[in-house]
C-alpha cells in the first residue's frame, strides 16, 4: 500500500516542483499519515490487539488503554498523542513512506 502511495505522491511532488507550495506539502503530508494511521489502527480490530500494539511501539500501558478503550471513532483515535507516539515520522520512513517536503526540498535545491 505504502508503495503504491508513494508513487503517486513522488509524480505529484514532482509536476508541481516549480510552484511555491512547501506549506501545502506540510499540510498533506500530515493529512496522509494520519490516514495511514486510521488504517493501522483498524486493522488491529478489537481492543487488546490495538493495546498490544500500540505497547510494542513504545508507548506506556496507562496511554495505550486509554486510546483504546476510548469510544471515538478510528479518526479520532489516529490524530491522539499515544497513536503519534506509537507511529511518527520515523516508524513511517523506515516502513518506506516518502516525505513530500524533503522530496520537494531536494528538488528545489537541483
Amino acid at each position: 500500500m505504502i508503495q503504491e502511495l508513494n508513487s503517486f505522491r513522488i509524480g505529484w511532488v514532482n509536476d508541481f516542483r516549480r510552484a511555491a507550495m512547501k506549506n501545502h506539502l506540510v499540510e498533506l503530508d500530515g493529512w496522509v499519515r494520519r490516514k495511514l494511521r486510521c488504517v493501522r489502527l483498524k486493522q488491529c480490530k478489537r481492543v487488546k490487539p490495538m493495546v498490544d500494539f500500540l505497547i510494542r511501539q513504545g508507548v506506556s500501558l496507562r496511554q495505550a488503554w486509554r486510546t483504546a478503550l476510548s469510544g471515538k471513532g478510528w479518526w479520532r483515535k489516529s490524530g491522539t498523542p499515544a497513536a503519534n507516539q506509537a507511529m511518527g515520522i520515523s516508524w513511517w520512513e523506515k516502513l518506506g513512506l516518502v516525505n513530500l517536503v524533503r522530496r520537494y526540498e531536494s528538488l528545489q535545491a537541483s
